[in-house]
C-alpha cells in the first residue's frame, strides 16, 4: 500500500446547511493551509462525488478526499448509514471520516465511533472556533500518513440499501 505524507490534503464536507458550508469555505481559505475543501449538500452526493458520477467525474475538479467530514444531521438522516457504509467499503474504509454535530449527545458520540468515526466534533458558535478547528485539522491531519486512494474507485454501496446498525441510534432533534 502506498502511503501519502502531502502537506496538501483533500477535505470533502457533506452538510445541508447552506450557512455552515460558506463558514467554513470561509475557515479554510482564511486559515493559509494548503487544504483544499470540496463541499456537497448530502449522503446521496457523497456517494457521487466518491463515485465520480455525473458533475463529480473530473479529479482535477473534485479530487478523492483524505478527509471526510460528515454532518451529524443531514436532511436524509443518513448520517450513520452513511458512515457505514464508507466503512465497509474497500476503497474508502481508511479515509479519516470527522462528525461533525450541533450538540454532544453522548449516545450520538458513542455510535458516531462504534461505526468508525475518527473525531466527533461539536460545530463552533464562532469564526474564529471555527478557524482554530480547521488549521487544527490541517495540522494533524498533514502530520499523519495516509493511504493513496485510487483515481478509479469501485463503485461504492448507494444509499438506499438498508443498512443495519449494531447500536440503537438516539433520535435526533431537527436541524
Amino acid at each position: 500500500m502506498k502511503l501519502n505524507r502531502s502537506q496538501h490534503l483533500h477535505f470533502l464536507m457533506v452538510d445541508s446547511d447552506e450557512d455552515d458550508t460558506v463558514l467554513m469555505q470561509e475557515a479554510f481559505a482564511e486559515s493559509n493551509s494548503l487544504s483544499h475543501l470540496n463541499c456537497v449538500k448530502d449522503e446521496v452526493q457523497l456517494i457521487d462525488y466518491l463515485d465520480g458520477r455525473g458533475v463529480y467525474q473530473n479529479r482535477e475538479l473534485y479530487p478523492l478526499p483524505n478527509i471526510i467530514l460528515l454532518e451529524l444531521r443531514a436532511p436524509t438522516n443518513k448520517t450513520f448509514d452513511a458512515l457505514t457504509i464508507l466503512k465497509k467499503s474497500s476503497e474508502f474504509r481508511r479515509v479519516p471520516v470527522v462528525i461533525f454535530a450541533n450538540s454532544m449527545d453522548e449516545s450520538l458520540v458513542a455510535n458516531a465511533y462504534d461505526l468508525g468515526a475518527a473525531s466527533y466534533i461539536v460545530k463552533p458558535n464562532t469564526f474564529d472556533a471555527l478557524l482554530k478547528i480547521v488549521q487544527g485539522c490541517h495540522e494533524y491531519w498533514s502530520m499523519c500518513a495516509r493511504p493513496v486512494l485510487s483515481h478509479k474507485p469501485k463503485e461504492i454501496t448507494a444509499l438506499n440499501e438498508p443498512v443495519i446498525l449494531n447500536t440503537q441510534a438516539a433520535q435526533m432533534p431537527p436541524h
